[in-house]
C-alpha cells in the first residue's frame, strides 16, 4: 500500500510539472485624446489650490500635558482645487485683459542685465581714468627720484649731518 501511494504521489508531482506553461497577457494600454494639457490651457480644466504655510514654535498638548511637540510647520490648504465645468470659456475676465499690461520676464530679464552692463561700463571708464592718473603721478615720482643732485644740495647734506652728529653728540653728554 505505501509502495501505491508513494508512486501515485510521484506521478501526481511528475505530471504537474510537465504541464503546459500558460501564456502571461500583457494589459493592453488604451491611447486616449486629449490627456496632455498645455500648461497655458491648464486653469481651462482646473483651477488651483491656495495653500498656506505656518510656523509653529514649541507646544505642548492640551489633552497631555506630558507630551510637548517641537518646532514645525503646518499646512493649512485655504483653496481646494476644483474642476472647470465649463472649459470653453476663458478663465480670466477679458476686461482684465485688456486693462494689464503683460510682462514677459525674459524681456525684464534682459533689461536688467542691459542695465548691469551699462553700469559695468560705467565704472570701467572711471577705472580707466584713475589708472590713467595712477601713470601719470608714478611717471612724475620717476623723474623726481632720477634727479641729479646739485652741488650745492650736497654741501647742504653734508652740514647737515654734521649738525646732527654735534646734536647727537650732546644728546649723549646729557644722559
Amino acid at each position: 500500500m505505501k509502495k501505491t501511494v508513494l508512486a501515485l504521489m510521484i506521478a501526481v508531482v511528475v505530471a504537474g510539472c510537465n504541464s503546459r506553461p500558460q501564456k502571461i497577457r500583457k494589459a493592453v494600454s488604451k491611447v486616449v485624446a486629449g490627456r496632455n494639457v498645455p500648461t497655458h490651457a491648464i486653469q481651462t480644466v482646473r483651477g488651483y489650490e491656495i495653500v498656506k504655510e505656518y510656523g509653529l514654535g514649541r507646544r505642548i498638548d492640551p489633552n497631555n500635558p506630558n507630551i510637548m511637540y517641537g518646532p514645525c510647520k503646518m499646512y493649512v490648504i485655504r483653496r481646494s482645487p476644483t474642476w472647470n465645468l465649463r472649459p470653453n470659456t476663458p478663465v480670466d475676465r477679458p476686461v482684465l485683459k485688456k486693462r494689464k499690461k503683460r510682462i514677459n520676464p525674459l524681456k525684464i530679464k534682459f533689461e536688467n542685465m542691459k542695465k548691469q552692463q551699462d553700469l559695468v561700463a560705467e565704472r570701467n571708464k572711471h577705472i580707466k581714468k584713475v589708472g590713467q592718473k595712477l601713470l601719470e603721478i608714478q611717471k612724475e615720482l620717476y623723474a623726481t627720484s632720477e634727479k641729479k643732485l646739485n652741488k650745492d644740495s650736497l654741501s647742504d647734506i653734508k652740514q647737515i649731518k654734521e649738525s646732527l652728529g654735534q646734536v647727537k653728540r650732546k644728546m649723549a653728554e646729557l644722559d
